[in-house]
C-alpha cells in the first residue's frame, strides 16, 4: 500500500514541478496555430484570451511551431487577441469553450502596424472538427438544455442526443432510484457503472450505481457524455461517463423564473384503456446570478420543485379480481448555490453547494414501498491557467441518504395471519408487504482531485491524480416479510390462499451485512479509499498529426470485502485459496494510445482512432453479500425456507405441535411438511415459526462477535444471499477500440462517423454454483431408494419397476412430484459439506456499433426561398442527429451486467452468449430548433429505437421436480431463466427478435423441438432408469420427461414493438420593459402522435397436468383470442412511453 501512495504522490508532484482539456475535468481549452500571410508559423506571438462574462484574461505565447494552448478554462464564451511586432493585431470573438472539448482557434496574421486591429472569422467553435483527440464524446449545451422539450425536466434525458445512448428511470437499476433519478446507458451498458461527476467531483452511487445527486435543469450550463477511449482522468468505469458543469454568475445580473403545468384534462387516453388515467404535475423555480464585486466575485443561486400525482395500475392476469389503480404522489426539490472568485488573471476559485431530495412510492399498489432520498454536495475548486502550465484542483464532500419503508396504501390492505402481515405470491400475483423494505442506505464521499498540464514545445504533458474516501453504510432486510409461495397449477380458485403451498420464507428483522459501525448505526459500514493517477502526452508529431499516449493507475483498498474478514475454509474444497477474500490487484494500469490526423491541414477533416483498457468498479451491493456470508450470523437478513430453519448458533429452530409434521423433522428445522397444503391452512403455523425465528435472533446484537461461532455461510450450508468472491477472482476490464472520422461538410455542419468496439472481460458478474446443487451427476441411489420405499411402502432393496408399477396402478393420478425426489439429499452436489456454493465468475460482453453524429446550424439566408413577401417563414435552424447501428452481446443476456446474476448453464456458464436485454439494433435521436415567422420558436426531439430481444426457455410447471422435465442440461436448474433455466434446444440467448424474427419462425423451432426433444428423459431421469428404479415408460407415464410445447397462435400480438416518440415545444418570447427582459409563454406536447408501444411480453408455457390448453396468461403461447384478453395483455405489458401530454409554461428571463 505504501508503494501505491508513493506512486500517487510522485505523479502529482512531478506535475507541479514540470509545470489538455479532459472530458472528466470540468473545464475546456482553446488552442491553435498562428501563421503569417504565407501560412508560415509565427513563434513568440502573444495570445490574450478574455472571458466575456467575468472579464478574466489569460495569456500565452506561441511555441517554435506557432502553437498555443490555454487550458483549465471555465466553459463559456471567450474572445482572443494575438499580437506580434510587424503584424496587425488579430482578434476573434464568440469562441465557445465546452466542457471536455478543445476549441480550435487558428489565427492568420496580416502585415501591418501593431496599432491596427483585424477581426478574424474562425467560424463557430462549437461546430468544428476536433483535430487533436481520439476520445468519442459529445456535449449537451445550455441552449439545448433550456430550449428542447423535456418531460419531467431532468437534463440527463438529453443524453440520448448522443449516439449509442439511452436513458431510463433509475428505478430500473434499484428501488432507491425510483422516479427521481436517471440511469444513462452508454454503448450497451445498464447505467449502473456510468460514472457521474458534478464540477469534477464524483457523485456516483457506490452502492447500486447511477447518481446520488439530482441537479436542477436550470442550474446546468452543459454536460459531457464520454462513450469510448475515455480521457485518462476518468475514474473506474467500462461503460461511460457524464461530466456536469453548473451555471455561474458574471458581471451582469441575470436570472429566470419559471412555472410549468400539466393536467390529465389535456392529455390523451392510452389506446387500450377505457378511462383516462388521473395525472397532475407542477414544476416551478428560479435561477439568479450576478456580481458581488465586479470582475472579482460572483454568485449564482437556483431552486426547483416538482410536484406530481401520477396514476398507477396493478394488473394480474392470473387473478384479475385484484386489478386496481390509484394515484401516487412524487415530490422532488433541488437547490444549487455557487460563489466564484477571480483571485488574479491566472487564478479562479469557486465554492458550490447542491441539495436535492425526493419522496415517492415504488413497487406496486398491492405491494408498495415509500422511497425517500436527500443529498448534500459540496465542491471547492481552484483553476490556475498560465502560458505554459495549468493546474486544476477539486475538493468535494458528498452526503447521500436513502430510506425505504413498507407502506400499506388506503384501500389496499395486506393479507394477515395471527396479526402478522404476510406476502403471498401465486403465479403473477404478489400482494403484501414489499420485500425490499425496510432499507436504509448512506454514503459519504471525501474527494481530492488534481489535474495539470504543461506545454513543452510540441508536447502537452497531462498529469493528475485523485484520492476518495468512501464511507458506505445502512441496512436492508432482504429476508423481508413472512412470505408464502403457492403453486399456480394446484387450483382454479379465485382466492390465492386456496392454492397449495410450494414454499415459505421467514427471517429475522435485521438487515446488516457487515460488522463495522458507520453512519450512527451499530453495523453495516464499509470503508474504501480509491486512488487514481495518470500521466499522458499529447504530441503534435506534425502540424496536422497528433499522437496521444498515456497510462492511468487505479487502486481501491476495499474493492471487495473488508480486508480483515474471515476466510471461508468451506470453499477450499473447490480449489486452493478459493476461501480467501478477493484482493484488488496492484497492477491495474490502463494504457491508452490514440491519434488524430487533420488530413488536408485545413481543420475540416480528421481521421481519429484509439485504444484504451478501462476497469470497472464493484458496487457495494455485490461485495456486501460476500462479506455477510463470511461473518457470524445474527445481524443480517438470514432468509430461511421450509427446508432448514436455523438459529444464529447453528441450532435448528423447533416449533412443535404442527399437525402432519413429524417431531423428528421439525426438531431438525425441516418444515417441508407444510408444503402441498392450502396456503390458508398453513399460514398460522408459518407465523408461529416466524415468531420463533425473531426470538432466536433478537438477543444477538448486544454481544455480537463477527468471528465467534460458525460463519453465515457455514450456518446455512452455503444457502446465502448473492455469492462469494473467491480468492482468485480477477477484476473486470474492457478493451476499447474506436476508429472513425469527422468532416465539416459545409460551414457550421459537422459529420462524425465512428466504429466503436468494446470487448469486456469479467462482465457480466455470474454466480456459478461450484457445489453443483441437484446436478444429475451427483446422484445418491441409497437415499433415493429409501425415499421411494417410504413413499410406496416397500423396503429400499425392493424398489424396482415392478413395485413402482404396483404403486402406480393403485394411484393412477400420481406424478413425478408425488415421489418428491428433487431434493438436496438425493442430488447432494459435489460434497457433503455444503448445500450450495455460489462463487462470482466473470462472463464476457461485446459491443460493436457504427455511431453517426451530425450537428449543424442554418443561417437566416438559407431559408430565403421560404418567404411571404419580405417576411421569412423560417429565420434559422439548428439540429443534431445521433444514430447507432449496434450489436450488444453478453454471457447470460441479462439487463444489468454490473450486478451479480445466476448463470444459465451451471456446467458451462459462457455457453449462453448472445444479444442481451440491452441490445438495440437501431437507435436514432434527432433534435431540431428553428425560429419561425412572428417571433415564434419551435423545438423538437424525435426518438426511435428497436425492441430488445427475448430468450426462450423450456417451460416448467413441476416446481423443484422440474429437474425431471425441463433440466435438459442436467445442471439442476429448474427456473425459466432465474434461477437457472434451460434454453430451448437450437436457440441461444436473445435469439427471439434477432435470429428468430417472428412468431412464424418461432413455431418452426417449436415444431423441431417437439419432434426431436420432447418426451425425452432428462439427465436426472436417466439416473433413475440407470439405477433400475423406474422404466422409461413409467417416467413418461408420470410426466417425468421433457414437455411438448404448444405452438404460438400466429394471430397473437407481436411481442416486439419499436419505440417512437416526438416532443414539440412552441414558445413566443416577448420583450418587456427593458431590452433583455423577456416573458416567454410556452406550449409543449409530449408524445405528439400518442404513439403507445407496449412492453415486451414473453416466455413459453405448457398446459397444466390433464389439460391441453395453456393457461399461463402473459406467455407467448397463451391464446389471446378475445378482445378482452388482448386488452388485459396490453394492461399487463404496459407502455414504454407516456401517453400524449400537454404542458403549459411561462418563463421570465432578464
Amino acid at each position: 500500500m505504501k508503494k501505491i501512495l508513493n506512486l500517487f504522490l510522485i505523479l502529482v508532484f512531478v506535475g507541479l514541478f514540470i509545470s489538455t482539456a479532459t472530458a472528466q475535468n470540468p473545464t475546456g481549452s482553446i488552442e491553435g496555430n498562428v501563421t503569417d500571410p504565407s501560412n508560415s508559423i509565427v513563434s513568440g506571438a502573444t495570445v490574450t484570451i478574455t472571458g466575456t462574462t467575468t472579464g478574466q484574461t489569460f495569456t500565452a505565447t506561441t511555441s517554435e511551431d506557432g502553437f498555443f494552448a490555454v487550458r483549465s478554462l471555465q466553459p463559456g464564451i471567450y474572445s482572443i487577441r494575438v499580437e506580434q511586432p510587424g503584424f496587425s493585431a488579430a482578434t476573434a470573438e464568440n469562441i465557445v469553450v465546452q466542457v471536455g472539448q478543445v476549441a480550435r482557434a487558428d489565427i492568420g496574421l496580416k502585415v501591418g502596424a501593431p496599432s491596427e486591429t483585424v477581426e478574424v472569422d474562425i467560424g463557430a467553435t462549437d461546430l468544428q472538427v476536433d483535430t487533436t483527440r481520439q476520445t468519442i464524446d459529445g456535449v449537451i449545451t445550455g441552449r439545448q438544455i433550456t430550449a428542447l422539450p423535456l418531460n419531467e425536466r431532468n437534463f440527463l434525458d438529453l443524453a440520448v442526443l448522443q449516439p449509442g445512448v439511452t436513458v431510463v428511470d433509475g428505478g430500473v437499476i434499484d428501488p432507491t432510484k425510483t422516479n427521481a433519478f436517471r440511469a444513462v446507458r452508454i454503448n450497451g451498458g445498464s447505467g449502473t457503472g456510468t460514472r457521474v461527476q458534478l464540477e469534477g467531483i464524483d457523485v456516483t452511487d457506490e452502492t447500486v450505481g447511477t447518481s446520488v445527486a439530482n441537479i436542477s435543469t436550470d442550474a446546468v450550463q452543459e454536460f459531457n457524455v464520454s462513450r469510448s477511449s475515455f480521457d485518462l482522468s476518468t475514474s473506474l468505469t467500462t461503460s461511460g461517463a457524464v461530466s456536469v458543469v453548473s451555471r455561474t454568475g458574471g458581471n451582469q445580473f441575470t436570472g429566470s423564473g419559471f412555472y410549468f403545468k400539466q393536467d390529465d384534462r389535456f392529455d390523451a387516453r392510452p389506446l387500450f384503456t377505457a378511462v383516462k388515467p388521473e395525472f397532475n404535475r407542477a414544476q416551478y423555480g428560479y435561477r439568479f446570478g450576478g456580481p458581488i464585486l465586479k470582475d472579482r466575485v460572483f454568485f449564482f443561486s437556483n431552486y426547483e420543485r416538482f410536484n406530481q400525482q401520477d396514476f398507477s395500475a396493478f394488473t394480474s392476469g392470473d387473478f384479475p379480481q385484484f386489478n386496481s389503480n390509484s394515484t401516487l404522489p412524487i415530490i422532488t426539490q433541488q437547490a444549487l448555490n455557487r460563489g466564484d472568485f477571480i483571485i488574479s488573471d491566472k487564478i479562479r476559485a469557486f465554492y458550490l453547494h447542491n441539495y436535492s431530495d425526493d419522496v415517492s412510492t415504488g413497487g406496486t399498489i398491492r405491494s408498495p414501498f415509500q422511497n425517500k432520498n436527500f443529498t448534500n454536495t459540496h465542491v471547492v475548486g481552484l483553476n490556475v491557467s498560465g502560458s505554459k502550465l495549468t493546474h486544476s484542483a477539486r475538493f468535494g464532500y458528498v452526503n447521500f441518504n436513502n430510506i425505504i419503508a413498507s407502506s400499506e396504501l388506503s384501500g389496499f390492505a395486506f393479507p394477515t395471519a395471527q396479526g402478522t402481515a404476510v406476502q403471498i405470491n401465486v403465479g403473477d400475483l404478489s400482494i403484501g408487504p414489499n420485500s425490499l423494505a425496510p432499507q436504509q442506505t448512506y454514503q459519504d464521499n471525501f474527494q481530492g482531485k488534481y489535474d495539470g498540464s504543461a506545454v513543452i514545445g510540441n508536447h502537452v504533458l497531462r498529469y493528475g491524480g485523485e484520492a476518495s474516501r468512501i464511507i458506505l453504510g445502512g441496512f436492508a432486510n432482504f429476508a423481508g416479510p413472512v412470505t408464502a409461495v403457492g403453486d399456480l397449477t394446484t387450483s382454479t380458485s379465485t382466492n390465492p390462499q386456496d392454492f397449495l403451498l410450494q414454499d415459505f420464507f421467514v427471517g429475522p428483522n435485521t438487515g446488516f451485512f457487515t460488522a463495522r459501525p458507520a453512519h450512527n448505526l451499530p453495523f453495516g459500514g464499509k470503508f474504501n479509499t480509491r486512488y487514481g493517477a495518470y500521466v499522458g502526452d499529447q504530441w503534435k508529431v506534425r502540424r496536422n498529426v497528433t499522437l496521444n499516449l498515456g497510462v492511468r493507475y487505479n487502486f481501491d483498498t476495499n474493492f471487495f470485502s473488508s480486508p480483515d474478514v474471515p476466510r471461508l475454509p468451506e470453499l477450499d474444497v473447490y480449489g486452493a485459496g478459493k476461501g480467501d477474500a478477493a484482493k484488488y490487484p496492484k497492477n491495474a494500469f490502463s494504457p491508452q494510445v490514440g491519434f488524430a490526423w487533420d488530413v488536408f491541414e485545413d481543420g475540416k477533416t480528421s481521421v481519429r482512432g484509439g485504444f484504451y483498457i478501462a476497469y470497472e468498479s464493484n458496487i457495494f451491493n455485490n461485495s456486501l453479500f460476500d462479506e455477510f456470508a463470511r461473518i457470524a450470523p445474527g445481524i443480517g437478513p438470514t432468509q430461511l425456507d421450509s427446508t432448514f430453519v436455523v438459529g444464529p448458533n447453528g441450532a435448528p429452530i423447533n416449533v412443535t405441535g404442527i399437525p402432519g409434521c413429524a417431531p423428528a423433522d421439525t426438531a431438525a428445522g425441516d418444515y417441508t411438511c407444510l408444503t402441498g397444503r392450502p396456503i390458508s391452512t398453513v399460514l398460522p403455523f408459518i407465523t408461529q415459526i416466524n415468531a420463533a425465528v425473531q426470538s432466536a435472533y433478537s438477543s444477538g446484537f448486544a454481544n455480537y462477535n463477527p468471528t465467534s461461532g460458525p460463519s453465515q455461510f457455514a450456518n446455512s450450508r452455503g444457502v446465502t444471499f448473492g455469492g462469494q468472491f473467491p480468492g482468485d477472482y480477477k477484476i473486470p476490464y474492457s478493451l476499447q477500440f474506436n476508429i472513425g472520422f469527422q468532416r465539416e461538410l459545409i460551414k457550421n455542419h459537422v459529420l462524425s462517423v465512428d466504429f466503436v468496439r468494446q470487448r469486456t472481460v469479467g462482465l457480466p458478474l455470474q454466480l456459478l454454483d461450484f457445489e453443483a446443487r441437484r446436478d444429475a451427476r451427483f446422484f445418491n441411489e441409497a437415499t433415493v431408494r429409501t425415499s421411494i420405499g417410504t413413499r410406496i411402502g416397500v423396503a429400499p432393496a425392493n424398489v424396482n419397476p415392478t413395485t413402482i408399477q404396483a404403486f402406480l396402478n393403485a394411484n393412477p393420478t400420481a406424478s413425478i412430484s408425488t415421489f418428491a425426489l428433487a431434493n438436496d439429499t438425493n442430488f447432494p452436489g459435489r460434497t457433503s459439506l455444503n448445500t450450495r456454493a455460489r462463487l462470482v465468475v466473470g462472463g464476457f460482453s461485446l459491443y460493436k456499433g457504427l455511431q453517426v453524429s451530425m450537428n449543424g446550424r442554418f443561417a437566416d439566408e438559407n431559408f430565403n426561398f421560404l418567404r411571404i413577401g419580405d417576411r421569412a417563414l423560417i429565420k434559422g435552424l439548428s439540429y443534431t442527429v445521433g444514430y447507432a447501428l449496434s450489436s450488444n452481446k453478453t454471457t447470460g443476456g441479462g439487463g444489468r451486467p454490473e450486478f451479480i446474476a445466476n448463470t444459465i448453464n451451471n456446467r458451462d456458464y459462457n455457453e449462453a452468449f448472445g444479444p442481451s436485454a440491452l441490445d438495440r439494433r437501431h437507435n436514432l435521436t434527432v433534435s431540431v430548433s428553428n425560429d419561425l415567422i412572428g417571433g415564434f420558436r419551435l423545438d423538437q426531439i424525435y426518438r426511435f429505437s428497436t425492441s430488445p430481444p427475448l430468450s426462450l426457455f423450456v417451460p416448467n410447471n413441476r416446481g423443484s421436480s422440474g429437474i425431471f422435465t425441463s433440466d435438459i442440461n442436467g445442471d439442476g436448474g429448474v427456473g425459466n431463466g432465474s434461477p437457472r433455466g434451460d434454453l430451448l434446444p437450437g436457440t441461444n440467448i436473445g435469439d427471439f427478435g434477432r435470429r428468430i424474427r417472428n412468431i412464424r419462425d418461432l413455431n418452426r423451432f417449436l415444431v423441431n423441438y417437439n419432434s426431436e426433444f420432447a418426451g425425452q428423459l432428462t439427465p436426472a431421469g436417466q439416473r433413475l432408469v440407470a439405477a433400475g428404479l423406474f422404466t422409461e415408460a413409467q417416467l413418461r407415464a408420470i410426466g417425468a420427461v421433457t414437455p411438448v410445447i404448444p405452438l404460438v397462435p400466429e394471430n397473437n400480438p407481436n411481442p416486439f414493438e419499436n419505440f417512437f416518440n416526438a416532443d414539440y415545444r412552441l414558445t413566443r418570447p416577448i420583450r418587456i420593459y427593458k431590452e433583455n427582459w423577456i416573458l416567454e409563454p410556452s406550449f409543449s406536447v409530449f408524445n405528439v402522435f400518442n404513439n403507445a408501444p407496449r412492453g415486451v411480453y414473453g416466455g413459453l408455457a405448457i398446459p397444466n397436468v390433464g389439460s391441453n390448453t395453456v393457461t399461463n396468461f402473459g406467455s407467448l403461447n397463451f391464446n389471446y383470442a378475445t378482445a378482452e384478453q388482448r386488452a388485459a395483455l396490453d394492461e399487463a405489458r404496459g407502455l414504454t412511453n407516456r401517453r400524449r401530454q400537454l404542458q403549459f409554461g411561462i418563463r421570465f428571463t432578464f
